[in-house]
């Protein structure tokens, strides 16, 4: 794995690289180079320059853009990605958190060395204490995949290697830890996680998904749908007024609990939670419950554990 952290302005920054070492390490000083002479423009990467035979590719959770790169190896995927810093946490504390999570993800024992082993790295256009990140892992530790389908896919469809790795890239999104009694709910290509909660002729739907718009416009989209129609202004002021403040994975986040009007037949209620991934508000994880408001109240406490355990993983 190559991967660099780089402070700009509120935002933390993360460029990553993993797969099988020889082409990784033949990528090194290419991705350092890329880096360190990466130009921000209002605040986020300029890639409109990429080194030669690299190419942006489709969307990804979480990802403000992916870069595909041809090696003779095959292609491999450069995850481009931002967080707001932390202002309650020392920088260093920060670069050591994810440097050793990094660590974990490649069957290494974490560092109690300065950043973790991470080495400074020089972006001109970036803040300062840019981190320089490169992991050798010993398969025999890393996570086991399914082998590879011999043979040729169907037309159309992606490749074994491709499927692993959207896979992969889904998987290690998020981390949490599931409360007793939600079950496998239905995914899609969005849905970094989904669970059916509740009884079964009650049950409420829960989503965790990464997504945009601005914050009053998704709480008045979000009343509607509970009270059937367009919501007055006032009606969304209140809400707005009596979100909860909450903190997932160290990131500052709002709650929001959206009722039905008293004499709605069924009642029905959203929680939801949203935590901004940059400093901009393009981009937010959204965990939201949606069912029976019966169901949505007795679940509360339950989302509220969810919430602590969650763990986003850049």
């Amino acid at each position: 794995m190559l991967a660099a952290m780089v402070p700009k302005g509120s935002d933390v920054w993360f460029f990553k690289v993993k797969g099988a070492k020889e082409p990784v390490a033949s990528l090194a000083k290419t991705f350092r180079d890329f880096v360190e002479g990466v130009k921000f423009e209002q605040g986020a990467p300029d890639l409109n320059m990429l080194p030669e035979s690299w190419t942006r590719g489709g969307a990804r959770p979480f990802r403000y853009a992916t870069l595909d790169v041809a090696t003779p190896a095959g292609k491999l995927d450069v995850s481009v990605s931002k967080l707001v810093r932390q202002q309650d946490k020392p920088w260093a504390e920060q670069v050591d958190m994810n440097v050793n999570r990094w660590r974990g993800q490649m069957g290494l024992s974490p560092s109690t060395d300065k950043w973790a082993g991470g080495q400074p790295l020089s972006v001109a256009t970036a803040d300062e204490g840019s981190v320089w990140v490169d992991l050798a892992g010993d398969a025999g530790k890393l996570p086991a995949l399914d082998p590879p389908v011999a043979g040729k896919t169907p037309s159309g469809s992606p490749s074994a290697t491709e499927a692993e790795a959207e896979s992969d890239n889904k998987a290690e999104a998020v981390t949490y830890q599931r409360p007793n009694g939600w079950r496998d709910g239905r995914m899609s290509s969005m849905r970094l996680a989904a669970f059916n909660v509740g009884p079964e002729d009650k049950s409420a739907e829960i989503t965790v998904i990464p997504a945009g718009g601005d914050l009053r416009g998704n709480v008045a989209r979000w009343l509607g749908q509970v009270r059937n129609g367009t919501v007055a202004d006032e009606v969304v002021d209140q809400a707005l007024e009596n979100a909860q403040d909450v903190t997932v994975a160290g990131k500052p986040g709002k709650r929001f609990l959206l009722t039905a009007e008293k004499d709605a037949d069924p009642k029905m209620a959203i929680d939801a939670t949203i935590v901004p991934l940059g400093t901009d508000g393009a981009s937010s994880l959204f965990i939201k419950m949606t069912g029976p408001a019966e169901t949505v109240e007795n679940q509360a406490n339950a989302i509220t554990l969810f919430l602590k355990s969650l763990k986003l993983n850049l």
